[in-house]
């Protein structure tokens, strides 16, 4: 996926205060057996600031790993256990005082009833 966003428009020569390129491409691999299923998805994503907001640099480019498992005990449950790392590489984060790029690591798990 890619494309273009902007966001309240500025006569020339300012341009928008939002005005950025992005583009996002993943791979998802998945295996389903019995009640089971196992998923891995690996994602790249990228953002380019085009707009002269001082301050407000809005680049970015990271990757994601996505691995969660999936069991059906009965056709109204399902339980889900999901880990996700990203890396994201921000450089507005240096002004705002934190590290410029970062690894951030979640994990979690839900039960879904479903009618």
């Amino acid at each position: 996926m890619f494309g273009r966003t902007t966001m309240a428009l500025r006569p020339p020569p300012l341009g928008g205060v939002v005005d950025m390129d992005f583009s996002s491409a993943f791979v998802l691999v998945s295996r389903a057996w019995d009640k089971h299923r196992i998923s891995a998805r690996l994602e790249y994503f990228d953002t380019r600031d085009h707009d002269f907001t001082p301050d407000d640099n809005n680049a970015e480019r990271g990757n994601a790993l996505t691995l969660a498992y999936i069991f059906r005990p009965a056709d109204i449950h399902r339980l889900t256990f999901e880990v996700a790392r990203v890396y994201s590489d921000r450089a507005e984060r240096v002004y705002a005082g934190f590290v410029r790029s970062q690894i951030e690591t979640i994990a979690q798990a839900s039960w879904r009833i479903i009618y």
